[in-house]
């Protein structure tokens, strides 16, 4: 499989777009929480919302892959309680086959789901995403 690297610069430039796509978005930013998807979503995160000078910022644990990187359920492992309304976004890195998407739905379905990376064949795409990449690419981050 093809190899990706993603570098920092990337990151930091779809964070913008996401960043800017979300400010388009929401009505009332001062109103809007941020939720880290972790623990790849933790640097887009803090970046879009140093961006938009946002301070509520929540987390979500979620594991879907095992320690061979082998994708399973997709599981809630979350201390903190969210909620679920328009103000509301969910930041992740990458779209793949869209599950993640899927379970956050089904979960908050008044929550905007944003990605810097969404796969082309995605079978759940987020609201938002910075850019869509070829399936075959395996994508290394800059934190791998």
């Amino acid at each position: 499989m093809n190899k990706q690297h993603i570098s920092w610069e990337n990151i930091k430039e779809w964070s913008d777009i996401i960043a800017d796509k979300i400010a388009a978005d929401c009505p009332d930013i001062s109103q809007m929480t941020l939720v880290a998807v972790s623990r790849g979503g933790l640097v887009p995160a803090q970046l879009i919302a140093y961006r938009l000078n946002i301070r509520d910022i929540r987390l979500m644990k979620l594991i879907s892959y095992d320690s061979n990187n082998q994708r399973g359920e997709t599981k809630d492992i979350s201390t903190d309680r969210l909620f679920d309304g328009s103000d509301v976004y969910v930041i992740d890195d990458l779209a793949d086959t869209g599950e993640t998407v899927r379970y956050l739905r089904r979960r908050f379905p008044h929550a905007r789901q944003c990605t810097l990376i969404t796969k082309e064949s995605c079978g759940e795409k987020p609201d938002l995403t910075a850019v869509t990449l070829p399936d075959e690419a395996w994508l290394v981050f800059p934190w791998d």
